[in-house]
């Protein structure tokens, strides 16, 4: 099964179904006769409150991503990008896990081998150019994992604003 968004319903007597947004109330599916990787991946950010917040329409901040491939060893690419468009500058980079120090200069994307059950950790870098409102499920930035053949094995996302 190729990588699915599975949209789930959430509904309660007397109300209309709850909305469904991919990556935030949805499920990626997917299914593999051979070994893949599989990328679980947890975002904080600075106030722990899954929202970036950034000061000023040219302000600057910053979060981080951990994770496990709970699946096989293969090459991950790890890309960070706005689920709509936004005025924002990202970067990410493969950190360090016990001092958080970037193991290569932020760049759009980072690629490395992920051994089966090795945990790697990343920054994420947020620049904003311009205001961005503060509307949590669609404001968001998403940060993927790609295996050797493009297909996403992992996904986590945050909401992002700018303060004025």
């Amino acid at each position: 099964i190729s990588p699915t968004e599975v949209v789930l319903n959430y509904d309660c007597s007397n109300t209309d179904p709850a909305p469904s947004t991919a990556g935030l109330n949805t499920l990626l599916l997917s299914a593999s006769a051979a070994p893949v990787p599989d990328i679980v991946a947890l975002s904080a950010t600075p106030t722990a409150d899954g929202i970036v917040a950034l000061p000023g329409t040219n302000g600057s901040n910053a979060f981080a991503v951990s994770t496990v491939n709970v699946g096989s060893t293969d090459t991950i690419t790890a890309a960070a990008a706005p689920s709509v468009t936004l005025p924002l500058a990202l970067s990410i980079c493969e950190t360090n896990p016990g001092t958080g120090d970037c193991l290569s200069p932020p760049a759009s994307d980072t690629t490395n081998a992920v051994n089966a059950g090795a945990t790697p950790t990343y920054s994420v870098f947020v620049t904003a150019t311009g205001t961005v409102p503060f509307d949590p499920a669609a404001n968001r930035i998403n940060v993927e994992f790609r295996d050797g053949d493009g297909v996403v094995r992992g996904s986590t996302s945050v909401a992002v604003q700018t303060l004025q």
